[in-house]
């Protein structure tokens, strides 16, 4: 998987497709995961683990070179937005120097192109202290923060996907950021491995519609998929588990694209999956394609338009 490209993306919130530009940047990997094997859907840590020898946080100047050894490869591209993707938190500074995550912002406030930046982070991290020190770093440039709240339901995040987060804990960091003017991105996980097909649309619904009363900007529906050496794989090995059709995602988008801008997360990550979202027949290429043009517009009525009759 390339660690440093710019592609084109469809933003909700400006209604228009943007480049973006995507950066894996090696951190010392998920303090959760570090603290108790992280939550049971997740396999980042093997990379994490792999390309930072075993975990080691590297200092300052080498995050430096690799920042702007990757931004060379995509210069002249004239991205709109930059995207981090860390495998952890980048708020949290055991996983990326303080001064690392105050010189990307920087970067991003004197770059001609370059309009906002998304990172990812658990919800702890997001204090005030730090919001305070991003948005000085940043200047009138955009800030979005991404938190994984999975489930709204207590059982589904902490007792089925390990994800050691109270309700309390996301309220409060999403009411600090609005406070603060930072625009808040929630992934909402489908299909825990402790539902059935029905229960996790359900929950998943529930989840977006609980995002969104509580004053979230987005939403990323993560579908469920089947890393290697984790939870899901193991249950997926014994054929106690499946991942998630493609027509639950449909109607988990139809339920919900009237309350705000939810979008479709990728089926490919690092490392690679073993078995993604399928409806198990003939039907997946029609499926697939009517996401792929979701994914382009966000109008739900790419389903109606390819998926003749009932989804069933």
């Amino acid at each position: 998987m390339d660690f440093s490209f710019v592609d084109e993306i469809y933003d909700p919130l400006q209604k228009k497709l943007v480049k973006r530009w995507v950066l894996e940047l090696p951190g010392a990997g998920c303090e959760w995961y570090k603290k108790t094997g992280g939550c049971t859907m997740c396999a980042f840590n093997q990379s994490t683990q792999k390309y930072t020898l075993g975990g080691h946080l590297y200092p300052h100047f080498m995050f430096k070179w690799f920042f702007h050894y990757a931004y060379s490869l995509v210069k002249g591209q004239n991205p709109e937005q930059l995207v981090i993707y860390n495998g952890g938190s980048f708020l949290s500074d055991k996983e990326i120097p303080p001064k690392t995550q105050l010189t990307i912002l920087d970067f991003v406030k004197n770059h001609a192109t370059l309009q906002k930046i998304l990172v990812e982070s658990r919800a702890e991290f997001a204090t005030s202290q730090k919001l305070e020190q991003y948005l000085r770093a940043i200047g009138n440039k955009k800030l979005e923060i991404a938190f994984g709240l999975e489930s709204a339901n207590d059982d589904v995040r902490n007792k089925c996907l390990n994800k050691g987060m109270s309700i309390k804990q996301f309220e409060k960091a999403v009411t600090l950021c609005k406070a603060s003017g930072v625009e808040v991105f929630a992934y909402v996980f489908l299909k825990a491995h402790c539902l059935n097909e029905e229960e996790a649309i359900q929950d998943a619904v529930e989840t977006i519609e609980y995002c969104f009363e509580r004053g979230v900007d987005e939403v990323s529906l993560s579908c469920a998929f089947i890393q290697p050496n984790t939870l899901l794989h193991k249950l997926w090995k014994e054929g106690k588990y499946q991942p998630p059709k493609l027509s639950s995602i449909v109607k988990v988008i139809e339920a919900t694209a009237n309350l705000g801008p939810v979008r479709i997360g990728s089926f490919d990550d690092e490392p690679p999956p073993i078995a993604k979202p399928s409806n198990m027949d003939s039907s997946d290429e029609i499926y697939l394609r009517a996401i792929h043009l979701y994914r382009r517009s966000h109008d739900p009525k790419v389903f109606e338009i390819l998926i003749p009759g009932p989804i069933d």
